[in-house]
């Protein structure tokens, strides 16, 4: 039981009582009754198996996600995963919530903080990123009996935030044109792979020579991307290999490009011949997008949006699509489902002919007759 005592030299209240290990622990407070409910709350903890050491009451948003991130680099997720994570929390939650106590953080600071994030024009899918990875954060301080609970639990995201670039997408003309506008820094075949075979960049990136086989298919298997500065090689983003066929005018022109290129060399590079950095792309590309003429939101996944895009006005199915972009078929159409507004017109008709035959007077009469067999 935990025992309460006057310090002889501080003149302090001492609350001393073991943790659930055994260890002996004290814990002082100018006030008796504050040490008395100290005390309690203690006892009862350790009753209920919710015991949280006092020591971790100092520990900021900071402190623990320093002791955290070492799980997340060391776990199997992807290295463009990891990569993402450690943006957002480098550019979205420690400059805001870093120097707060995890213990002091309660729900109105997490729907503040997201609603600044909303005020700054984040979009609702970064948004959404960054509660997942601080929901993270703080479940791992749960685990440890860092936190009690976790004030991001039950908090809900808007709809609200600035557009996202996955809803815009080029056109088959704009696409053309941006290609043309990149051949100068010799990603002419790049843009083609990238917006007519729906290729995420570090798997671009990565492609060699023996990923394009003899039917014309590209084997989707690896990643390049980029942590820190350094280039690392990679399983990709799902850790499964997929086949992606071209279409026979961007395969010509690829076919043209391995003409220089040797042995199991990669495919795409630098002007310089050195493996393509995400960063180093995305400059050129927004800048080669502005002189152009296309619009200012035109981004590396940009060509991605625009293969989904594509494949939509073209009527190829969504299971058929999502394979062919790396994506389970749920996840496809929850982004893409404003791509498709032709089929829930279409699912509307269906129904609506299925109700106007039913009251038909022929549909009537062969209801009858069932009826009286």
């Amino acid at each position: 039981m935990a025992s309460i005592r006057r310090a002889p030299r501080t003149g302090k209240w001492e609350v001393r009582f073991r943790d659930p290990a055994g260890s002996q622990r004290t814990k002082t407070f100018l006030a008796k009754a504050d040490a008395r409910v100290f005390a309690t709350i203690i006892e009862a903890d350790k009753t209920r198996g919710s015991f949280r050491d006092p020591k971790h009451d100092r520990l900021t948003v900071s402190d623990w996600h320093r002791r955290w991130w070492p799980t997340i680099v060391g776990s199997d997720r992807a290295a463009n995963t990891i990569v993402q994570y450690e943006s957002v929390l480098r550019l979205h939650v420690l400059p805001h919530l870093g120097d707060r106590r995890l213990v002091d953080l309660e729900r109105i600071d997490i729907e503040t903080w997201l609603a600044i994030l909303r005020n700054d024009g984040l979009g609702s899918s970064a948004i959404r990123t960054c509660r997942t990875v601080f929901g993270m954060i703080l479940k791992s301080a749960v685990d440890a009996k860092v936190l009690a609970a976790s004030p991001i639990a039950g908090v809900k995201l808007t709809r609200k935030g600035a557009p996202s670039n996955a809803r815009r997408a080029l056109t088959a003309e704009q696409l053309e044109t941006l290609a043309t506008a990149m051949e100068a820094d010799g990603y002419r075949e790049l843009i083609l792979v990238m917006g007519y075979a729906g290729l995420r960049p570090n798997e671009a990136f990565a492609l060699r020579r023996r990923h394009l086989d003899d039917f014309g298919n590209l084997v989707v298997s690896e990643g390049l991307v980029e942590v820190r500065g350094r280039l690392v090689e990679t399983d990709g983003k799902t850790h499964k290999s997929r086949t992606v066929p071209l279409a026979s005018s961007v395969l010509t022109e690829l076919r043209n490009l391995l003409d220089d290129r040797h042995g199991d060399a990669l495919i795409f590079t630098t002007p310089h011949g050195r493996p393509i950095a995400l960063s180093n792309f995305r400059r050129r590309l927004i800048r080669a997008a502005a002189a152009a003429g296309l619009p200012d939101w035109v981004r590396p996944y940009t060509l991605r949006h625009a293969c989904a895009s594509l494949m939509a006005q073209r009527g190829v199915p969504v299971s058929t699509a999502a394979a062919l972009m790396g994506h389970d078929p749920a996840i496809y159409l929850r982004t893409y489902a404003h791509l498709y507004p032709d089929d829930l017109a279409s699912a509307a008709s269906a129904l609506d002919g299925a109700r106007t035959l039913a009251a038909a007077p022929c549909g009537a009469d062969v209801v009858q007759v069932a009826a009286g067999a």
